[in-house]
């Protein structure tokens, strides 16, 4: 037996397996999974050709479907909530695997969590650099520097917050691609002359003015007005086209007046059945953020005239609670940069009136602090004001 250590092995499950399959071809098999020790334990036997997959599911012991035991896979190991299967038969010849929506769900929770605490690192940061910085300024650059025997303290824990902070940009970096490539897994890509065929079509309806379009920024905010812009666009002849990839761009196509329905939704966890559920009753999803704060979907849907318009969600409730959870979301992610920027700016404001000198780069930042206050303040107001105009209707 042997076993072999991989700590990170859980942020690349694609990269994991195949090394799985890598090791069985060499002669070494895997037996055991250690979950917490992050190890795979080995035996030594023939070399083989196996398919392995890596599953996750909150029900332990995670059971295999008849569907895929007829297809030749088998459970070798369970530790906790992962487990592993594999196959014997030729990769061509399966046609069955698991399930990647729990891995996913999993990995963006931990995605949001470390995004999170990078954003308040990085925020206190750079509020503790504008403290000193002001201290420094206010004492015409006269500060005593003190020596401490307990620096050494100091050292090690910035030391340690550094490589803690850089830990977490590249687990992010690494969870946001195999996320990517999970969730693409099974689905349908364009060919290269596809994606050349429809630019081309696009230039040309450019340039016989069909293609229109127009620009909407921070709409997340306001996804209500977002949709009643969107309706009447349609109403006017103006059907939607597509949405650039950041989400602020819309392309509209010149064409016959529409009835058309249009519902913007959050969601902090989306998985493919959120997609399959909607899709079965007759929506399309027209556009995904691809963001890692925000999970925005914008789904359509046509409807004849007289009829009565359609809805993402029949449930008012329902609607009413994402609209609290997008106010809440961006309360707490803007709330503590207002408080901190309006802290430092109110620090900065008693030196610019003290100070005899003409304007200086210090009183610019100052205004660049109020300038944030503002517009972050102004982002969480918009937030809850849908979520009040909803609760009206």
């Amino acid at each position: 037996m042997n076993t072999v250590t991989k700590p990170l092995w859980s942020y690349d499950v694609q990269k994991t397996e195949q090394w799985l399959t890598d090791q069985a071809k060499a002669g070494y098999h895997l037996k055991e999974l250690h979950r917490f020790k992050r190890g795979f334990t080995f035996e030594k036997g023939n070399p083989k050709d196996v398919t392995y997959r890596i599953g996750y599911d909150k029900i332990k012991p995670a059971t295999l479907s008849n569907t895929m035991r007829n297809d030749g896979w088998e459970k070798v190991t369970q530790s906790g909530k992962w487990y592993i299967i594999a196959n014997e038969r030729p990769q061509a010849e399966v046609n069955t695997s698991t399930s990647r929506d729990a891995i996913i769900k999993r990995n963006n929770f931990i995605f949001y969590a470390f995004m999170a605490i990078l954003i308040y690192i990085t925020g206190a940061t750079l509020a503790n650099v504008a403290l000193i910085t002001t201290a420094t300024i206010a004492s015409d650059g006269n500060v005593e520097v003190v020596e401490s025997p307990l620096w050494i303290i100091t050292y090690t824990a910035a030391a340690l917050t550094t490589a803690f902070y850089v830990f977490m940009v590249y687990s992010v970096w690494k969870i946001k691609k195999t996320n990517k490539a999970l969730s693409n897994e099974n689905s349908t890509t364009h060919t290269l002359e596809e994606k050349s065929l429809a630019e081309v079509n696009e230039k040309q309806l450019k340039r016989e003015g069909i293609l229109i379009k127009r620009r909407k920024f921070g709409w997340m905010y306001s996804p209500d007005k977002l949709e009643k812009w969107l309706e009447q666009m349609a109403a006017e002849g103006n059907r939607l086209h597509r949405i650039s990839k950041l989400g602020t761009t819309f392309y509209f196509r010149k064409g016959e007046p529409q009835d058309i329905k249009y519902s913007a939704d959050y969601q902090n966890l989306s998985n493919d059945s959120y997609f399959e559920i909607h899709r079965e009753a007759g929506w399309k999803d027209i556009f995904s953020s691809k963001g890692a704060i925000q999970k925005w979907t914008i789904w359509s849907k046509e409807y004849e005239e007289g009829e009565t318009p359609p809805a993402l969600y029949s449930d008012k409730t329902h609607k009413l609670k994402q609209a609290k959870k997008v106010a809440l979301s961006y309360t707490v992610l803007f709330l503590p940069l207002v408080l901190m920027y309006l802290f430092i700016a109110s620090m900065n404001i008693g030196y610019m009136f003290r100070k005899e000198e003409a304007w200086t780069l210090h009183d610019t930042n100052t205004i660049m602090f109020f300038i944030c206050i503002l517009v972050f303040g102004t982002f969480i107001t918009k937030t809850w004001m849908y979520y009040f105009r909803l609760q009206r209707a």
